[in-house]
């Protein structure tokens, strides 16, 4: 039951690095969690894997399977969508009762769900296999300043059959992005205590204090841990990730069930991720999962770089990306585009002005596949470019399905994924 929050300005605490906003465990907010707490009775809390902004996932010793999980913790303000328990279910009940279907394997695995009562009020939680770190790694924190082309060929077409796996179940994932894969080693799933100190650094505790104008000292507040810990990522997980080069779908936030005709949701997809019906606000199809996969897998081969590339990830310089790259929107859009007088003239034509600010590195990105010539082929490159073009069509309609896009990548790609 959520105790009611003591009055305090909205940056009484003080961040950190790595950290959740601390200020945000409050009524409505995060839920306080410390190593060694037991969640419904089952789930002891060892490490910390990562953080959003709705939420915390940790590490947990399953008491009664026998396993270690993860263990997502949502606000319980955010705690309210129907939407994606309803996919977890979904998800979760195929998994079980037909896990021979082709994909599932690069989807991640769902074990339980459960809901939470805290200080800070009713908080869903998920749990689910124990996966790596997402394919969006800073560089510093990879053995690789970008992915060899041979693994990232080999996640590009994990991620496909991933995604086809989904849509065959009647999910469409909605946000489709590099934070939202993360690398799998199968090892993983009969680890020890030993395995998960070798993996695992000690978790460091980062005493929660108020900002200094506020107070010098901790406080007493049952809303607040007494400190948090940042999720590491260590070497020896990395290389043990690598050395599988799998990967996993994860985090269905906006997710929602495919029951066959449009949807006029809500999504909080990247900008420069996002197809033009999100955008626009349309209603949406599992096309935009296509769209996105096609943004991602260029991404992963092209060393990192954003097909639509964005400043400060607006949403009209993604669309100014997607007309410059594939050509002038449809009428339906174009008309609605309440930003385009600043880059085109009606008929399609740069304005000047913007023309002039757009800088040389920019101009050199405006082709469909960055040209990895070192490591791709002439001829390969030219083949992965049409598929490309075919996923990014407008119209959503026009677009290849995930099963297109499967039967339409090199066979040798799929390497290790049979």
């Amino acid at each position: 039951m959520a105790v009611p929050a003591p009055e305090r300005p909205a940056d009484f605490y003080r961040l950190y690095p790595d950290l959740e906003n601390t200020n945000y465990y409050r009524t409505g907010g995060y839920h306080p969690v410390h190593i060694g707490d037991i969640m419904h009775g089952r789930y002891r809390v060892v490490n910390k894997l990562g953080y959003g902004a709705y939420s915390t996932v940790w590490l947990v010793r399953d008491l009664r399977a026998g396993r270690y999980a993860s263990l997502k913790i949502i606000a319980a303000e955010a705690a309210n969508s129907a939407s994606e328990l309803d996919v977890l279910r979904h998800l979760k009940a195929v998994q079980a009762n037909s896990p021979g279907i082709p994909g599932g394997e690069f989807v991640v695995k769902v074990f339980d769900d459960f809901t939470l009562d805290g200080p800070n009020g009713t908080h869903q939680c998920v749990v689910t296999e124990v996966l790596g770190p997402p394919l969006d790694l800073e560089p510093m924190e990879m053995a690789h300043s970008v992915y060899p082309i041979d693994m990232a060929q080999r996640m590009v077409a994990q991620i496909a059959r991933g995604v086809a796996y989904l849509h065959r179940i009647g999910i469409v994932h909605g946000d489709l992005h590099p934070g939202n894969v993360l690398l799998y080693a199968p090892e993983i799933e009969t680890w020890s205590d030993q395995d998960v100190q070798k993996y695992f650094r000690t978790p460091f505790r980062a005493q929660t204090r108020p900002n200094e104008r506020y107070a010098q000292s901790p406080i007493d507040d049952p809303h607040v841990p007494s400190y948090q810990v940042p999720p590491r990522v260590s070497g020896k997980l990395l290389r043990l990730c690598f050395a599988a080069a799998h990967v996993k779908i994860c985090d269905f936030g906006d997710s929602f069930l495919w029951a066959g005709e449009p949807r006029q949701v809500k999504l909080h997809t990247p900008a420069e991720y996002a197809a033009p019906e999100i955008i626009f606000r349309d209603p949406v199809t599992p096309a935009i999962d296509i769209w996105a996969m096609a943004i991602l897998a260029h991404c992963l081969l092209s060393g990192g770089i954003t097909l639509f590339e964005t400043r400060d990830r607006l949403k009209k310089e993604a669309v100014k990306a997607m007309v410059l790259t594939l050509g002038k929107l449809p009428d339906k859009w174009w008309s609605r585009w309440g930003d385009r007088a600043e880059y085109f003239e009606d008929s399609g034509a740069r304005v000047t002005e913007d023309l002039a600010k757009d800088s040389e590195g920019m101009a050199r990105r405006r082709t469909v596949l960055c040209m990895i010539f070192g490591v791709m082929g002439r001829e390969e490159v030219a083949r992965f470019e049409g598929l490309l073009r075919r996923m990014l069509r407008y119209e959503s309609g026009d677009r290849l399905s995930a099963e297109g896009v499967v039967r339409s990548l090199p066979a040798n790609w799929m390497g290790g994924g049979e």
